[in-house]
């Protein structure tokens, strides 16, 4: 039984299932503007444009109850017009999308319960030009997590979160190219990508654009548990994902846990990020490609035994490693806590990636980071635009041996001699003590002080290797939590 229907046993259902049911059917049409089709804004074309993808014909439109039913609120369908989420209990049927430049806001303190096994997931799913506003407090974090009982919840039960916006991107199809003779994407045009899992006819699954300071919206405390879900087959959805997401978006104070897929991942755009947890993913912890420039600072990813591959997997673009805008990241201030020296690893940084990662705390992964090109010559590449310093590795297995040539994947660079080159402050002999690498009660702050550098960004003062400083807040405390099931 699911703690839904567990709830319904003790509640009156009625009243709480409103509305279309995503398909595109009729019926209600609240929310839509006279003398326009259902889903689409007066002068739009439903999801053409970069700046609004509705829902298409026929969307009538969820609806919120007058009331807050005991057994909480189920959700259906489209959101099609902007609303308040105020009540403590939500269930997410199935997919629901929120479209046509509606701004779903969420109260602090509400739990979103995904319904688990729902065929194609449930989820939400935020379609270009519109967005989620959903700002928990420490004290009332926003949860997103399984609909089973405690105790019954496991990994994929439900889809996750996605946010999807018109910032640029270089991976898609070229829209409105202002010359097709070319092979470039020339302006006005842009590229524009689809989220995997999302069919491919259907225009809310599409981002990208032109606007790298747009907004996706809001999210500061919260948690996202239990996610990852199959949208289509062999298409998980990650706990969070970002499609596209601008400058404005505004991302703090976030854990995803125990999702199977990727915990986060950022699919192009500007968005940039700052106290994050990642713990318990399925796959990789942080993952970013097709040109996100973004900001990350504050972060942990905790990879758990038996789970996951890379605590960071980051690329530019596979097919095109010299692709613009080129995924450039500047990380600070993170702690990656490994399940050991018998496997995980602790990045891959591929197909023509930039950045930079200062201030790190790496421990007990059985590999190191390992970068790979085809295309771009690393040699040219770090530590000019492409770096990681001042950071502190213990714990863990030995550099690969790539010298033969079927091992050879980025065609001759030497990673050892890159990382462990004294100008790049880079230490390799000292135990961070870590206060407890517990699955189920971490404290990530590090017993001795860690000397790092002053970010470029964010808080400058943050001159301390690791999430947490050896003195001082915990920013985790109050607001995170590790459950198993």
């Amino acid at each position: 039984m699911n703690r839904w229907m567990k709830m319904a046993l003790v509640g009156a259902l009625g009243g709480a299932l409103v509305g279309c049911d995503g398909g595109g059917g009729g019926g209600n049409d609240a929310g839509t503007a006279p003398g326009t089709d259902a889903g689409e804004q007066p002068g739009t074309d439903g999801g053409g444009m970069p700046g609004t993808d509705g829902g298409g014909a026929g969307c009538g439109g969820w609806t919120h109850p007058a009331d807050c039913p005991a057994e909480g609120v189920t959700v259906r369908g489209e959101i099609c017009e902007s609303m308040t989420w105020s009540c403590p209990l939500y269930l997410l049927d199935d997919r629901v999308w929120v479209v046509n430049g509606a701004v779903l806001t969420i109260d602090a303190g509400t739990e979103i319960l995904g319904e688990a096994g729902a065929e194609g997931g449930s989820g939400l799913l935020v379609a270009r030009g519109s967005r989620l506003e959903a700002n928990g407090t420490a004290a009332a974090p926003i949860v997103f997590t399984s609909g089973n009982v405690e105790g019954a919840r496991v990994t994929g039960d439900w889809a996750g979160v996605a946010l999807l916006g018109s910032a640029t991107t270089n991976d898609g199809s070229c829209v409105n190219d202002g010359n097709p003779a070319t092979p470039e994407c020339d302006a006005p045009g842009y590229l524009e990508d689809r989220i995997e899992g999302v069919e491919v006819a259907d225009p809310r699954g599409r981002y990208g654009g032109t606007d790298d300071a747009s907004s996706c919206g809001t999210l500061r405390y919260v948690r996202i548990e239990f996610a990852g879900a199959e949208l289509s087959p062999d298409n998980e959805l990650n706990g969070l994902t970002l499609g596209g997401c601008g400058s404005g978006t505004v991302l703090s104070h976030i854990q995803i846990h125990r999702g199977k897929d990727d915990a986060i991942e950022f699919f192009g755009g500007t968005a940039s990020v700052d106290h994050l947890v990642l713990s318990g993913y399925g796959d990789d912890g942080f993952d970013c490609d097709e040109g996100w420039r973004g900001n990350v600072q504050f972060m942990i990813i905790h990879q758990y035994p038996g789970l996951g591959d890379n605590a960071i997997e980051c690329d530019n673009l596979g097919s095109n490693e010299f692709a613009m805008p080129r995924t450039t990241p500047n990380v600070a201030n993170f702690t990656i806590v490994g399940p050991g020296t018998t496997e995980g690893r602790v990045a891959v940084i591929r197909e023509g990636m930039a950045g930079t990662f200062v201030n790190g705390i790496i421990t007990s992964f059985r590999r190191p980071p390992d970068l790979r090109a085809a295309q771009v010559d690393l040699t040219t590449m770090w530590p000019s635009v492409l770096r990681w310093e001042h950071s502190y590795f213990f714990d863990l297995g030995g550099w690969e041996d790539e010298s033969a040539a079927e091992n050879d994947d980025d065609m001759g660079f030497d990673e050892q001699a890159a990382f462990e080159d004294a100008a790049r402050n880079n230490r390799f002999d000292v135990n961070p003590m870590i206060g407890s690498a517990s699955i189920t009660a971490p404290n990530y702050r590090p017993g001795v002080a860690l000397t790092g550098t002053t970010p470029s960004f964010g808080t400058t003062t943050a001159t301390y290797a690791g999430a947490i400083p050896m003195t001082g807040d915990d920013w985790t405390a109050g607001w995170t939590a590790y459950p198993m099931n």
